[in-house]
């Protein structure tokens, strides 16, 4: 699996809040092929081939299980600082977390956490876009949609390009030099149809990669996830919504697996060995 260095802005890492750590580590281990690593008491990375993937971390119980995303920022203060004057609240300053490096947290305009990652590696290396990885993130916003999308364009320096601009489907794409990182979808028009009265709720969402979707969802019954959505066709593939045995939510996405010969969009894998 090929190491890709990050800019700053790219999507970084991904945590699962769980209040089950026990119990969903055997459900992605049949999912996604996960290894596991031990980093501390309540806390876990998944690994794919050796390469970090994510983090497990376990949270009391009565708290909602959630997938939450993490931003590249080589100066998490500097990051941290310029969200709150963008309009983020800060929910956790800067903090060093030894050998995991140092992070902050914020929310959004919406009302979405996101995290500022800055990894303790001299590269900021990510592993994405294959089976067992990340493949794309996804912001639901149910109100401030306007705020929030400038809010991103001003901390990430993201590009937003316009994919839809309809009155009942909103959405945007943050790139970086013309390639997309992140995608923010306006549901408050699907929101209102539910409750009119509230402001919808805003968080990230992930979509993880398997090769083949259908023996995904297979593997996800059978070992107590939920299929929220059947499988559908995407512009960039088969999705299906599904619930981890805790009750976290995230999408699964199929993909092709890995080919060195095929795919000159990778850097160079800094992990390998040297000769």
């Amino acid at each position: 699996m090929p190491a890709i260095i990050a800019e700053p802005g790219m999507p970084i890492w991904v945590d699962l809040a769980t209040t089950d750590v026990a119990r969903v580590k055997p459900f992605y281990q049949r999912v996604f092929g996960w290894d596991y690593r031990q980093e501390g008491p309540g806390y876990t990375v998944a690994l794919r081939d050796g390469m970090p993937v994510a983090g497990i971390a376990e949270v009391p119980e009565g708290s909602s299980p959630i997938w939450g995303l993490s931003l590249y920022a080589p100066d998490v203060q500097q990051a941290h600082d310029a969200a709150v004057e963008h309009g983020a609240n800060s929910v956790l300053a800067p903090e060093n977390l030894g050998d995991r490096g140092s992070m902050a947290l914020v929310v959004d305009p919406a009302g979405a956490a996101v995290g500022l990652k800055c990894p303790l590696d001299e590269h900021a290396l990510v592993a994405a876009g294959e089976p067992g990885t990340p493949v794309w993130f996804e912001l639901l916003v149910g109100s401030k949609w306007d705020e929030t999308v400038e809010f991103y364009h001003l901390l990430t320096g993201w590009d937003m390009r316009v994919v839809s601009d309809d009155e009942g489907f909103r959405y945007v794409v943050g790139e970086i030099e013309g390639a997309g990182v992140a995608g923010l979808w306006d549901t408050k028009a699907q929101w209102d149809e539910h409750d009119p009265s509230t402001e919808g709720p805003a968080m990230w969402t992930v979509y993880l990669g398997v090769p083949d979707l259908q023996e995904a969802l297979e593997a996800v019954r059978e070992t107590g996830g939920s299929v929220v959505r059947e499988a559908w066709e995407a512009e960039f593939g088969r999705l299906a919504t599904v619930e981890d045995p805790s009750g976290a939510l995230f999408n699964v996405c199929e993909v092709a697996e890995y080919d060195p010969s095929a795919d000159e969009v990778h850097e160079p894998d800094l992990l390998a060995p040297e000769d």
